[in-house]
Parts: C-alpha cells; sequence; structure tokens
C-alpha cells in the first residue's frame, strides 16, 4: 500500500484529505497485528507495528479538523425533549 504524503505537505493543508490517507492506515495496523518481515536478496528485517493508539489520536484530531474547516459539528446532545428543566412555580413537579 503507497502512502502519498503529499497532502500533509500541501498547501493550503486539508484535514479531510489527510484523514482520507490516515484512516486506511489505521485500519490494516490493527487487522494485522505481530511482526512484520521483509526480505531483499540476503537482507531480512523485522519491525514491530506501529502504536494504534497514536495513531487513533491522530485520526479524532483530524475529524475536528476537518468538521472545523466543513462547517459540520461532531458532536451534538440529545435531550428527553422540550419542557422546563426544573420546577418552575411548581416546587412538587419533577
Amino acid at each position: 500500500m503507497a502512502i502519498d504524503y503529499s497532502v500533509f505537505t500541501a498547501e493550503p493543508y486539508d484535514p479531510c484529505a489527510a484523514l482520507n490517507v490516515i484512516r486506511p492506515i489505521y485500519f490494516k495496523l490493527i487487522l494485522e497485528p505481530g511482526i512484520k518481515r521483509v526480505t531483499f536478496r540476503d537482507r531480512t528485517v523485522e519491525y514491530a507495528p506501529g502504536d494504534a493508539k497514536l495513531l487513533l489520536g491522530l485520526i479524532n484530531q483530524l475529524e475536528a479538523d476537518c468538521a472545523a474547516a466543513s462547517g459540520k459539528r461532531r458532536n451534538f446532545a440529545i435531550t428527553a425533549g422540550a419542557g422546563p428543566r426544573c420546577c418552575f412555580g411548581d416546587p412538587f413537579r419533577r
């Protein structure tokens, strides 16, 4: 899987494009754990995969930046409905 690093250095910086590059890397990292081995001619190199928690933190930051850049809200609240939230006028009403 080739990584297009140009999205991180492009002007103006687009967090949504960077997010589209980072997400597949994260899923590949968590779906294929373990030591990787690369052999080229007579040399063999083994390496452990990166830290998925760090990459997830980067993804969360990029999601927030992308939502802010596109004007979308990332969080919302669910309420129990319209109406008074306290007992105005009637102290026994809850």
